[in-house]
């Protein structure tokens, strides 16, 4: 009997994919999905005692794809292409235009396979001034899914930035994971010439090398989001999707990857070392749980935050007596407070400001 190298992957078709995207809601509002381990101890913000400033002058505002938003944070792209899909992305898009923050929408595949999916993605009606980011699997460029495809839904949703995500290991323990991974920069690169909007790579949880984060930059994309390990980890929630080998796989892989501290630091010095990538802008996802944890990310090099589970979350299990509109809404309120209180004892009047209170302990 010849042993399967990857194991039994199925034809990944638009049904096949709506019943997958209602899996994932389902289990990341139930289950443990989450890559959390000891976060990283050798940076940290050094406290001012004496700021000499009113916390009345801290700016949170960042600019990001050329253009300026509110609060460095931006919601992940997560979900779409179900009814439920549909009424979460609602509710996310009405609450990144009312703070001025960037949106991300779950991967647009099932449409371009199945145009009648098209309403279930599109969130113009709701909040036609949202800043909006699509999302294709950059593998799925090796499965019929063409440039030309691509165009079509960034003009059809009204796109204002296109993200292509890498997710080698969930495509490696998802049931029906598309694994042919060669010549994906070329397609990258063709997009990048193709489309009137801005390019984003994203890793979705196991963080991007120096390596490749210059090798995307090289290839014309405007954003690199690393992706880091320590939020929601796909292995695990695709082990849940699949048999009991599938199960045990994603478990296994539950902690791989780098660190989107680790991932962070190491891209952003390789901007700092180059002045031809000094236009290069990053965005740190995974884990991202507090203003706090962004204000360190943000000294670190990042230029906006990805947030997705808690805003998710928040939405899919609100607060008790809140409706999801407002449980929402005070999720962001805590990010946006506590990123102020950071920067405010930390002696930073502007985001520019944080990366020289940046500091990196001895012993480590």
């Amino acid at each position: 009997m010849e042993r399967p190298v990857c194991g039994v992957s199925l034809e990944d078709t638009p049904q096949r994919a709506a019943v997958r995207k209602q899996n994932h809601i389902d289990i990341c509002s139930r289950d443990d999905v989450e890559s959390v381990t000891q976060r990283p101890l050798n940076y940290y913000l050094e406290p001012e005692a004496l700021p000499e400033f009113s916390a009345f002058d801290v700016d949170t505002k960042q600019s990001f794809l050329n253009r300026f938003f509110a609060l460095p944070f931006l919601v992940t792209g997560m979900t779409g292409g179900v009814a439920e899909g549909q009424r979460i992305n609602g509710i996310l898009a009405q609450a990144a235009e009312r703070w001025n923050i960037p949106m991300g929408l779950g991967s647009q595949k099932m449409m371009i396979k199945d145009p009648t999916y098209r309403r279930l993605f599109d969130v113009r009606k709701t909040a036609p001034r949202v800043f909006l980011i699509g999302n294709i699997g950059a593998v799925s460029l090796n499965f019929g899914i063409t440039v030309d495809d691509v165009l079509r839904v960034v003009e059809q949703l009204e796109l204002n930035a296109c993200a292509v995500h890498l997710n080698a290991l969930q495509e490696m323990v998802q049931p029906e994971g598309e694994r042919d991974f060669s010549g994906l920069l070329v397609h990258i690169e063709r997009l990048v010439k193709r489309l009137p909007v801005p390019v984003v790579v994203k890793e979705v949880g196991s963080g991007i090398s120096a390596d490749t984060c210059r090798r995307l930059f090289e290839a014309g994309v405007a954003a690199v989001d690393v992706g880091g390990h320590g939020g929601t980890s796909w292995s695990v929630i695709e082990g849940h999707r699949g048999d009991r080998v599938t199960a045990r796989l994603g478990q296994l892989f539950r902690h791989w990857g780098l660190s989107t501290e680790e991932s962070l630091a190491a891209c952003a010095r390789l901007i700092r070392a180059d002045k031809n990538l000094g236009h290069c802008e990053l965005v740190a996802t995974g884990g991202v749980r507090n203003g706090l944890q962004a204000a360190l990310l943000l000294a670190l090099g990042a230029r906006m935050c990805g947030v997705g589970l808690p805003f998710f979350r928040a939405v899919v299990s609100p607060a008790q007596a809140l409706s999801a509109e407002e449980s929402l809404e005070e999720e962001i309120q805590f990010f946006a407070r506590s990123l102020e209180i950071a920067m405010f004892c930390a002696g930073a009047r502007s985001i520019a400001e944080l990366p020289s209170r940046l500091r990196q302990r001895d012993n480590v």
